[in-house]
């Protein structure tokens, strides 16, 4: 094959590769080559895009294209992988891939983001920031940028290139499974990256988890990867709700009441813009009429994105009004014209999720009720937990939760001051921790 033969074509808005008539490529193969590490021989191929950036993808084995492959997409960190700094986990991570793809015959590709796509020296400028206070996500909106600059269209096209269409993605982070099926990738699976904490990375960690939605047990249990891996394909599933101290979402006449303080509030919009999904059961549908945005008011800024809608309806009849997002009703019922309806006889949610993640749903924050709330948790569909409870006490908030799911068990959680409340997590749940 010569050098014209290996451009990759330019992909169109769906991500899908076009029919090669366009006159440049947006990246090219420029060099591969063979390569000896501490975690075997690995194969290297350098993409050039337009901009001149030069990305690689790592290569172990010959990975079978037939099932679905095993990679990591990773951005580069100069402080964590040269300087082996402290206050981040990534080249914990991009070792864990290295050792993985070696394990299993699969690929990392390595592009040139330093600090979430923002660049080394404003990487360096909200380091100083949050020296003085402020959180990473914070930082660098004191500076003028966004949360996460990161683009994965190269990452597609080289994925494109290598011939692998089906993954199985090695990361704690919903946003990039989400930006990655949107450009042509079918993610088939999620497989989860351990946990390795300090004191100096503890904070950063328990920030990407609250307010960027990254999925991890903050006890940094290794064996969740394995566990995960075992599970049938489905989106990723965020449970996230908000109680009173007497563990009620809505008053006795049904009413849904006023429970997050202004920072939970933009917590939870922020979790929303990284989710291609918000969920909700037909009782909140019909008595809260939710839009289930991303606001503007309480983010204090223009969202990144909106998230799909799906509804668990059961029998119910589902009445919206249709606007440029998607909308899944999963029940018998009759539903709005425009709806993508995914009918189901029973209560299970195997092949819902099943149906959801065929339509491109890659992952979802559950937000309510109860009874759907539970249902997730009693059938360990569930990869990460949040719930925040009005209150300034620890035990408080931990009854509310234990009247709210009974028989979970709450000292499996981790409780932190948040905002005006107390705000609960947990990693991934297995079946039957709510009785």
């Amino acid at each position: 094959m010569d050098h014209e033969e290996n451009a990759i074509r330019q992909m169109d808005g769906a991500g899908n590769m076009t029919n090669g008539s366009e006159p440049e490529p947006c990246i090219r193969e420029e060099a591969t080559s063979s390569l000896p590490t501490r975690f075997g021989d690995m194969r290297f191929k350098v993409y050039r895009n337009q901009q001149g950036l030069e990305s690689m993808a790592i290569i172990s084995g010959e990975p079978d294209t037939n099932q679905p492959v095993p990679v990591r997409v990773h951005s580069a960190c100069l402080t964590g992988e040269v300087l082996s700094s402290m206050k981040c986990d990534c080249k914990s991570q991009l070792d864990y891939a290295l050792q993985y793809i070696a394990d299993k015959n699969g690929v990392v590709i390595y592009l040139p983001q330093e600090g979430r796509g923002i660049g080394l020296v404003n990487k360096i400028r909200a380091y100083s920031l949050q020296e003085q206070g402020l959180d990473t996500v914070d930082a660098n909106r004191a500076l003028g940028l966004p949360d996460d600059a990161r683009s994965y269209t190269d990452a597609a096209m080289i994925l494109n290139n290598l011939g692998i269409r089906r993954i199985s993605l090695l990361t704690n982070n919903p946003q990039k499974v989400s930006d990655l099926t949107s450009l042509g990738i079918d993610v088939q699976d999620r497989v989860p990256l351990p946990l390795m904490a300090n004191q100096h990375s503890i904070a950063y960690l328990k920030t990407k988890q609250a307010r960027m939605g990254h999925l991890f047990d903050m006890t940094g249990n290794p064996e969740s990867s394995c566990q995960a891996q075992c599970q049938p394909a489905r989106p990723i599933v965020h449970v996230n709700f908000a109680l009173d101290p007497q563990g009620r979402t809505a008053t006795n006449s049904g009413q849904p009441m006023e429970l997050s303080c202004p920072r939970d509030w933009r917590r939870v919009h922020e979790l929303r813009e990284h989710y291609s999904a918000v969920v909700v059961g037909a009782r909140t549908w019909q008595t809260d009429n939710p839009s289930l945005t991303a606001r503007s008011k309480q983010l204090g800024r223009k969202p990144r994105r909106q998230p799909d809608r799906v509804i668990f309806a059961g029998q119910h009849d589902c009445e919206f009004t249709a606007d440029e997002r998607r909308t899944f009703v999963v029940g018998n019922g009759r539903v709005a014209p425009g709806a993508i309806q995914i009918e189901s006889n029973d209560h299970g949610l195997t092949r819902p999720l099943q149906a959801l993640q065929w339509h491109g749903i890659s992952s979802m924050l559950v937000e309510g009720g109860l009874t759907l709330l539970l249902s997730f948790i009693r059938e360990g569909t569930v990869d990460q937990l949040t719930v925040y409870v009005r209150t300034d006490a620890r035990q408080t908030a931990a009854n509310a939760i234990q009247i709210a799911l009974p028989g979970f068990p709450v000292a499996s959680l981790r409780f932190e001051r948040f905002g005006k409340g107390i705000l609960a997590s947990s990693g991934r749940l297995t079946a039957g921790q709510a009785s």
